[in-house]
């Protein structure tokens, strides 16, 4: 679905994975549960911020 007038609209989406071991995961999850998040939500935000994007909508 592109969003109008969303700074990224039709941009090509890609995928991101990783492996973590279970700990960190859980760590990770833990923390997007504290925050109210999901897991796709806080990495997105994560990303956005380390690369200098800005927040999301």
């Amino acid at each position: 679905m592109v969003l109008k007038n969303h700074d990224l609209s039709g941009e090509e989406r890609k995928i991101v994975s990783t492996r973590l071991y279970k700990s960190e995961f859980l760590f990770f999850k833990k923390l997007c549960d504290q925050e109210g998040k999901t897991v796709n939500t806080k990495l997105r935000e994560m990303i956005r911020k380390e690369t200098g994007l800005g927040e999301e909508e």
